[in-house]
């Protein structure tokens, strides 16, 4: 066996596998209908006065995708929660007639995953802890069957290489529970502007150089990864309150 092999498998074996954080995380994909995002956005408005109204507890984000795939499209989320909260959501018969006749009519729904937030391998979490960036650069991580481990073991040295770079700003790492390809991961960046990347754009891989055995295992396990760019819509969130 060579020294590189051999670097490589004591890596995998000498981490052990990450305990699960059970913050679950809630997204909401929607295509607006052309020529219908006015009456998409006052609509949403309206909608989220129905949850203001009926004091729901759960806070709910949103975003504009700004580029990819999936540009102009809508996306929300509720996070921070643990998964029972889903089970007791406020009327959920009227939100969705409410929703029906606000939102509906102007957007197509075209995806609804559920995440599980890995905090041990994120730096920081601004969603959970109330504080969205203005923008928010979202890689999602496709991972061949079999190798979540590796893949998982790998983000504890890149979150050790994040620590130590002053300019680097927050990751946050999920992983997918249900809604997709059970073997996808999704990395979110806070991103304020278009400045923060000259003063940081290391992606996962350049953060791993300096350890050849996470980066092999990182390679090994990745079979895909895209990337987008996010922008916060504060007046098509709402935020819940923590304090009296």
């Amino acid at each position: 066996m060579s020294i590189r092999w051999l670097s490589a498998l004591i890596f995998v074996l000498s981490w052990p596998v990450l305990a699960a954080d059970h913050g679950a995380a809630h997204f909401f994909f929607y295509r607006i209908n052309p020529g219908d995002e006015a009456k998409f956005e006052a609509g949403y408005q309206r909608h989220l006065d129905w949850h203001r109204q009926h004091r729901d507890p759960l806070t709910w984000y949103g975003w504009t995708v700004e580029d990819g795939e999936r540009d102009g499209f809508f996306v929300d989320a509720s996070v921070g929660e643990p998964y029972e909260a889903f089970d007791h959501r406020v009327d959920l018969a009227d939100d969705a007639a409410d929703a029906k006749v606000h939102v509906s009519p102007y957007v197509t729904p075209t995806g609804r995953p559920t995440f599980q937030l890995l905090r041990k391998v994120s730096t920081a979490t601004p969603l959970e802890d109330k504080e969205p960036s203005k923008r928010v650069q979202v890689t999602f991580v496709s991972v061949r069957p079999g190798h979540e481990r590796q893949f998982e073991q790998s983000l504890v040295v890149s979150r050790k290489a994040l620590l130590s770079m002053r300019e680097a700003p927050a990751h946050t790492w999920y992983r997918l529970v249900t809604g997709g390809e059970s073997t996808q991961y999704m990395l979110m960046v806070a991103r304020d502007d278009w400045a923060s990347f000259d003063r940081f754009h290391e992606d996962v891989p350049a953060l791993l150089a300096g350890d050849e055995g996470a980066l092999r295992a990182f390679s090994a396990a990745v079979r895909d990864m895209r990337t987008e760019m996010w922008r916060y819509r504060p007046e098509l969130s709402n935020l819940t309150k923590t304090g009296p």
